[in-house]
């Protein structure tokens, strides 16, 4: 599957305020002023849910710091984070937490618009994913909403498996299906969800809460509402179950590549990180960044050619670890050499 990316430009307006929310794809085709297109956003719920996975955020920063100045090892901040996307007639929408320096640079008119990059497939020029965006004031579409941007650069398809779960050799009929199986459970959950609402005759965008509050309301004998409940714990429990699922895979990829390269004590506590890092990434990875390590020189093999046993023989680091931890040397030796055998 071919893909580049490309960078759109989408206007604020002419207003002081600091929007909350901002256009970051066109509906329909489009192309730019510079030759390259069409473009077509097919499936926006396809879009949305593969740009937005469980927590995602994507960073907002200032002309495209991140895809030109990061590389260069220059500061990319971000000044603003996408929590949510939303389709609507005009294309899709993104909702923006902004930072104060983000806030700041908004409400005093620095930028004219944002222009967001995305994910497109050379074959047909689908749009695929919104991967971020930059605050811009270089335009290059004559569209009053759209302009694009000239940069280039080419999608990593293995971050594209991984972001979906799959194998790292996942053919591209693979990858198709499970972005299929995505718009279709995104689809339907917001199928369900309007009919719920209009029910209810709530807002489309009501919250969970509010459609509870309003099935609690309604008389409990009346069958309408008890199935309308159901159907709501169901969509509900089905999202957490999802959440906590594509939180397990990622815990799992973290904890085993962690121990094939040679992290000592994960093993026996491999479940045990697993759950803590899917409550807690940020401590796990230090905790895991802290422990020794097989493949650092602690355990090293002395061949009978240059004068030693050919057995396992320990480093001042590891005879060091195992000190402190009441271990006998001889003992751990024989337990690395084994593991670091298996795991390599």
């Amino acid at each position: 599957m071919d893909r580049h990316l490309v960078t759109l430009f989408s206007a604020f307006g002419t207003g002081p305020q600091v929007p909350d929310w901002v256009h970051l794809v066109p509906a329909g085709t489009f192309a730019g002023l510079d030759g390259r297109g069409p473009y077509t956003l097919a499936d926006a719920a396809s879009v949305i849910a593969l740009s937005m996975g469980a927590g995602a955020k994507l960073p907002v920063d200032e002309n495209h710091a991140i895809d030109l100045a990061a590389p260069k090892g220059e500061p990319s901040p971000a000044r603003g984070w996408i929590v949510a996307l939303e389709a609507r007639a005009d294309g899709i929408w993104g909702r923006v937490e902004w930072t104060e320096t983000g806030k700041a640079l908004l409400a005093d008119r620095a930028y004219r618009g944002l222009s967001p990059a995305l994910a497109i497939a050379k074959a047909g020029g689908r749009v695929l994913a919104v991967l971020r965006a930059s605050l811009t004031n270089n335009p290059n579409l004559a569209d009053l909403t759209t302009l694009h941007h000239r940069s280039q650069s080419t999608m990593d398809i293995a971050a594209l498996r991984q972001t979906l779960g799959l194998a790292t050799d996942a053919s591209e009929d693979a990858i198709l299906a499970a972005i299929r199986a995505n718009a279709t459970a995104v689809s339907t959950h917001a199928a369900e969800r309007t009919a719920i609402t209009t029910a209810l005759g709530l807002a489309e965008s009501a919250a969970g809460t509010e459609i509870v509050t309003a099935l609690q309301a309604r008389a409990t004998g009346d069958q309408e509402t008890a199935a309308l409940r159901t159907t709501v714990v169901e969509l509900q429990t089905s999202l957490a179950r999802l959440q906590q699922d594509g939180a397990r895979k990622e815990a799992e990829r973290v904890i085993d590549d962690a121990i094939k390269g040679g992290k000592v004590g994960l093993v026996p506590l491999r479940e045990h990180y697993i759950t803590r890092h899917m409550a807690e990434p940020a401590a796990v990875a230090k905790e895991i960044a802290a422990m020794p390590d097989l493949h650092s020189g602690g355990l090293r093999q002395i061949p009978k050619e240059a004068g030693g046993t050919g057995s396992a023989v320990l480093g001042a680091d590891a005879e060091h670890v195992c000190a402190l931890m009441g271990v006998d040397p001889a003992e751990f030796a024989k337990t690395a050499a084994a593991m670091q055998k298996e795991l390599l």
